[in-house]
């Protein structure tokens, strides 16, 4: 079933999310990693981009089909993967595609996804600092008009969370099935913060409980404002539980390990261990990058490591070919 978050809460279908995704996706062992070593393939997630993203807006499609929505409205780096994916959505759902962009470090990633922006007719509006971007998408005049659709960075929003609640639920059922062991530790790259905190939410619920290793791709704050640390997360994981009509009190936020000590000097900027990461996930059949996945994988490979139980890294970035 595509979404056996559905079945568990039959309210949530008023939320009409729209099949984007080829799911479920694989789940795979890491042969050269050892015998405990596996890998979620939400890389190959859907068609022609691939990625985590694409789990988010089947749920945002539903509720951008439910307004009469013109255009949307969105943020990101230079060579945002969300932007992109909100680009290449747009084009096929006949909507205006606006993306307010903040620099990050160059790369042929940034120029590919910059180009299919362009060729899917979004506008960018590229700003010299994530502050200014941020306020462009904050000030921007559609927000008067009902008829603009505002998502922020990252394709991340209240009812986007609810595609990885609904993922755990997924890889719950691939379990059953023995398709792979019940992973007692999740690896997974943390931006703007959706994907875990469904994670988390979907992880409780399935009964899984295993522990959620976010690994830190972003600056923690801008200003007084929350970008990328923990305390977003579970905020946004809580307002996930309580949209499923659960009391608050009984979400449980300790399955949650952050890990800060992979980000090196910031956004999009390799790393010795990112580069290493990525060359060693390549062995093993998967394409990483340096801003998001290849950072997520380092700490994935110093967990496996030591690992006594099987463990399992959450692939998110688009493998599909561009």
């Amino acid at each position: 079933m595509t979404w056996p978050l559905l079945s568990r809460f039959a309210h949530l279908a008023s939320l009409a999310p729209v099949a984007l995704c080829d799911l479920p996706t694989p789940v795979e062992p890491l042969p050269a990693l050892g015998s405990l070593c596996w890998v979620k393939r939400d890389d190959i997630s859907a068609h022609p981009y691939g990625g985590n993203k694409l789990r988010k807006l089947e749920w945002v499609l539903g509720e951008i089909r439910q307004r009469p929505i013109k255009r949307v409205v969105t943020l990101g780096a230079t060579g945002t993967n969300a932007g992109l994916a909100t680009a290449l959505l747009c084009e096929q759902e006949q909507l205006g595609c606006d993306i307010f962009t903040f620099p990050q470090p160059d790369s042929p990633v940034v120029h590919q996804n910059r180009q299919r922006m362009q060729q899917a007719n979004a506008q960018l509006h590229d700003r010299n600092s994530l502050l200014r971007a941020a306020l462009g998408w904050y000030l921007h005049p559609g927000r008067l008009r009902g008829d603009h659709y505002f998502l922020y960075a990252g394709c991340s929003n209240p009812v986007a969370t609810l595609g990885y609640a609904n993922a755990i639920l997924e890889l719950q059922q691939q379990i059953n099935d023995s398709l792979c062991p019940a992973p007692a530790d999740i690896v997974v790259a943390a931006g703007s913060g959706a994907t875990v905190a469904g994670l988390l939410v979907g992880n409780q619920l399935s009964g899984l409980n295993a522990r959620i290793h976010a690994v830190q791709v972003a600056q923690d704050h801008l200003g007084p404002f929350s970008v990328c640390n923990a305390r977003l997360v579970i905020r946004m994981a809580r307002q996930c539980w309580q949209q499923l009509g659960l009391p608050r009190e009984q979400f449980d936020s300790s399955f949650l390990q952050w890990h800060d000590n992979y980000l090196g000097t910031g956004y999009g900027h390799p790393t010795a261990a990112s580069s290493q990461a990525v060359n060693a996930a390549a062995h093993s059949g998967l394409t990483l990058e340096n801003t998001y996945t290849g950072k997520a994988f380092a700490a994935f490979l110093a967990l496996a490591n030591t690992a006594v139980q099987p463990c399992l890294f959450w692939h998110t970035f688009n493998s599909q070919p561009r």
